[in-house]
């Protein structure tokens, strides 16, 4: 079974858990294609699975890894390997987290086909009371000559038709534009290059494995310059001119900033990321 479900900018993904593939599909047509990490693919499959109930860290965990014994940061860590995937790292609007709790899948972002093309029966009945009544009755008018309901039910089927037509055609659209996208262009992979500086473990985000090794030189050579004291795990991306850091901090407290690749230092934005006042 695969799920659909909204990102940001109108963009719509298709997850197949089975295999592990996620398909991203932007509002113009662009299709990005990635196969997710063991414990990212669990760990939104289980989200998945019913959208909108928190699961615990705890109950996570034993589906994540079946029942292995992790690190406490590990799951941090795929939470926000996913957000990153997800573009979601920032604001968490899709991997919501429920302080105390756990987290869960927002419910409003999954996409259910069926229901969008289908409504109720009851919406498209018209009320008796719909009904008009004669306006003139100074003479009995011959039964032959009285309005009938059928002129009103067909506006109201028609415009119901109309909607569900218009959906049908949108994920006909959807499912062709997948199709074509995926059979007939390379699209690249999400790749991920990791290095560790003394304590400081910094992981680099790209469309290939060359885009994701020049972002790691860049960072590990700008956070040559920091304290050797400093430590947590970091997660870069650079998307045009914008940067994205995400960090987890040897207490287990997060945190997330995005920044114009001009307006600051990469080493200051790390630090910045990983200090615990910012």
């Amino acid at each position: 079974m695969s799920y659909t479900f909204k990102l940001k900018n109108d963009a719509v993904a298709e997850f197949d858990p089975d295999s592990a593939m996620l398909c991203i599909t932007t509002l113009h047509g662009d299709v990005q294609k990635s196969t997710l990490g063991r414990a990212e693919s669990r760990l939104l499959d289980l989200l998945l699975t019913e959208p909108g109930v928190t699961k615990s860290r705890d109950e996570i965990i034993d589906y994540t890894w079946n029942d292995r014994v992790v690190a406490s940061g590990s799951l941090n860590q795929t939470v926000f390997s996913l957000r990153n995937i997800l573009n979601d790292s920032r604001d968490h609007e899709i991997l919501m987290t429920v302080p105390r709790r756990g987290y869960c899948f927002n419910r409003h972002c999954v996409i259910d086909v069926q229901t969008e093309a289908s409504t109720p029966a009851e919406d498209i009945t018209p009320s008796p009371a719909a009904t008009p009544t004669p306006v003139f009755e100074p003479q009995p008018v011959p039964e032959s000559t009285v309005p009938t309901t059928a002129p009103l039910v067909n506006p109201v089927r028609s415009a119901f038709m109309t909607k569900a037509q218009l959906a049908g055609y949108v994920v006909a659209l959807a499912m062709v534009a997948f199709t074509f996208f995926r059979f007939d262009f390379d699209v690249p992979n999400v790749e991920v290059s990791s290095g560790n500086q003394n304590g400081l473990v910094i992981n680099a985000v790209g469309n290939d494995r060359a885009e994701a090794q020049a972002l790691l030189d860049q960072s590990l050579k700008q956070t040559a310059q920091l304290a050797p004291n400093l430590q947590g795990q970091v997660w870069i991306n650079l998307f045009k001119t914008s940067y994205s850091v995400s960090c987890i901090r040897p207490d287990s407290s997060t945190a997330n900033l995005q920044l114009n690749s001009s307006e600051r230092d990469l080493a200051l934005m790390i630090r910045q990321c990983l200090e615990a006042a910012l």
